[in-house]
């Protein structure tokens, strides 16, 4: 177990065990991880993964190979992904995502994908 886990988990006992410390410290790398992706914000919540997008519709973001990429997956998993719009801002939901690995693992997936 690494030391920065442990000194976390002993910082809040009452509502961290190991598996959860390890759960929680690894949102750090993967909101980098997604941010590689041009995700302004990553959010796991209820078996789902929210990835929020640029919400100026001008952005030359929507012209990159990222986001043709988040496209080329959203396309290829239609019954997974939901790519919505409320308020200005542009997200895509991602079901079935429980754990960072799984989070992970859809992003992996995602920067895989070839460029167009």
């Amino acid at each position: 177990c690494p030391c920065y886990i442990r000194k976390f988990c002993f910082s809040y006992p009452k509502f961290c065990t190991r598996a959860e410390g390890e759960e929680l410290l690894g949102m750090v790398p993967l909101r980098r991880e997604g941010r590689r992706l041009g995700v302004e914000r990553l959010m796991l919540k209820g078996g789902r993964m929210t990835l929020y997008f640029v919400s100026r519709s001008d952005s030359p973001y929507y012209a990159s190979a990222a986001f043709g990429r988040v496209i080329k997956y959203a396309v290829s998993h239609v019954r997974d992904c939901e790519l919505a719009e409320a308020n200005g801002k542009r997200r895509m939901r991602v079901g079935g995502v429980h754990t960072v690995a799984e989070a992970r693992a859809v992003l992996d997936e995602i920067m895989s994908l070839p460029a167009e």
